[in-house]
């Protein structure tokens, strides 16, 4: 067990484990990360090449329950790999990451950098935020994932404030040179990495990240995992002590943040159809002929409702300038209408998430849900003020568009 607790976490460089480019095209080896491999593409990304990272990654379809000799095929895959040298290892090192793509709804050209590397595990409030509640099904497949790998396969996203500007300045003077790799993935993101072992650099990279709290943007499964799986080992001072990140700066004009609307299912279709009339009482509500239109800028909070006999725009009457439009939908609708609380939300009944306002409009007129319920983004600061004061929001209540690739690197704990 920990004698004495540290006050931060730290940010240290790790001995990665990288595809070797000269045994595979790196393109078609990356996957997206688990929990938005949906449906058949587990598959089709394993029929593109065998050695797609999503072997290891996810050992079974996501939502199906994998089997014990599931998770140890996926450890059998990635130690033959390393063995016939699929897989190189570095030496210690941090990795510039960096992400260009467009902006899903703006069409904006955009690039999104940040580091890798191994923060140590601290719980929640010790210099590392949470700012959203979590479901128990992934944490479940995570932690047996872990335990069957004993590595890190797709890192956490995090946020540091760099009030001062110097991580992202540090980034800025790396990214002048050629990157190690580059990829394009089926979105037409491209991956960029940049392996950086001089000392002078990396000692600078830590000096940087001293003393700054980490916002956990995406991954709140996992870093939770990742401490579940340490407690197991005691506690001890090793490599389970920290885990894989992706930290990038607030101040990086790539930060994008969207909204993850709610999609119900599963409850009283009386109540449902009378939701209109009953949240007169607390919102205005307009009906609409289109998709609701939601103003980014209005200081009230906004939520678009979408029922199979026409969608309306509800605006609360009582103003409370803290309560993020999310906290509103969840505390005012789905807790105190419809019955969804914590505890249903936890396990996943009820409501399932997009970040498509169309597919939601589609699975509510096509009866494959009863409502839905769209939100608009929330501001990167209003979430690092939220998780600040303490207060964590609805699960999926985020959506830091894009997502990480998985397999650009892994990081052992042996």
């Amino acid at each position: 067990m920990r004698t004495k607790a540290r006050i931060m976490p730290q940010f240290l460089p790790f001995r990665g484990v990288r595809y070797d480019p000269n045994r595979v095209e790196i393109s078609r080896v990356l996957c997206p990360p688990y929990d938005v491999i949906k449906g058949a593409a587990r598959e089709q990304l394993l029929a593109r090449d065998p050695h797609n990272f999503v072997a290891i990654e996810l050992a079974a379809r996501y939502g199906e329950a994998a089997s014990d000799a599931d998770y140890q095929k996926c450890a059998h895959l990635l130690k033959s790999w390393r063995d016939e040298g699929i897989f190189t290892r570095d030496d210690s090192a941090f990795y510039v990451y960096e992400q260009e793509f467009l902006h899903p709804q703006t069409g904006q050209f955009l690039r999104r950098r940040g580091v890798l590397g191994a923060l140590t595990l601290e719980e929640f409030g010790q210099g590392v935020l949470p700012h959203e509640n979590t479901l128990s099904g992934p944490k479940i497949d995570r932690l047996k994932m872990l335990r069957a790998l004993r590595a890190n396969t797709s890192p956490i996203f995090g946020v540091s404030s760099d009030d001062d500007g110097w991580i992202h300045a540090l980034i800025t003077d790396i990214v002048f040179s050629p990157p190690h790799v580059e990829a394009r993935d089926d979105d037409g993101i491209t991956h960029r990495l940049w392996v950086v072992t001089d000392d002078e650099t990396v000692n600078g990279l830590v000096a940087a990240f001293e003393n700054e709290q980490i916002l956990i943007a995406d991954g709140h499964h996992r870093y939770e995992t990742a401490l579940q799986f340490w407690r197991e080992n005691g506690e001890k001072p090793d490599a389970s002590s920290s885990v894989m990140m992706f930290c990038a700066s607030s101040q990086d004009s790539g930060l994008v943040v969207l909204p993850t609307h709610r999609v119900v299912l599963g409850r009283d279709a009386v109540q449902i159809a009378a939701l209109p009339e009953v949240l007169a009482a607390n919102f205005e509500v307009e009906k609409l002929e289109s998709l609701p239109e939601l103003d980014e800028a209005a200081p009230r909070a906004q939520i678009g409702l979408l029922l199979p006999d026409g969608n309306y725009r509800l605006t609360p009457r009582a103003t409370n300038q803290t309560a993020l439009d999310v906290e509103i939908l969840h505390r005012e609708i789905l807790e105190n209408e419809l019955g969804i609380g914590a505890a249903q939300l936890a396990g996943g009944a009820f409501v399932k998430y997009t970040i498509h306002a169309p597919e939601a409009q589609n699975l509510v007129q096509s009866g494959a849900a009863q409502a839905a319920f769209l939100l608009r983004a929330t501001p990167v600061s209003q979430i690092q003020n939220a998780a600040s004061a303490g207060r964590k929001m609805p699960q999926k209540s985020t959506y830091f568009y894009p997502k990480l690739i998985t397999g650009m690197v892994l990081r052992h704990l042996d």
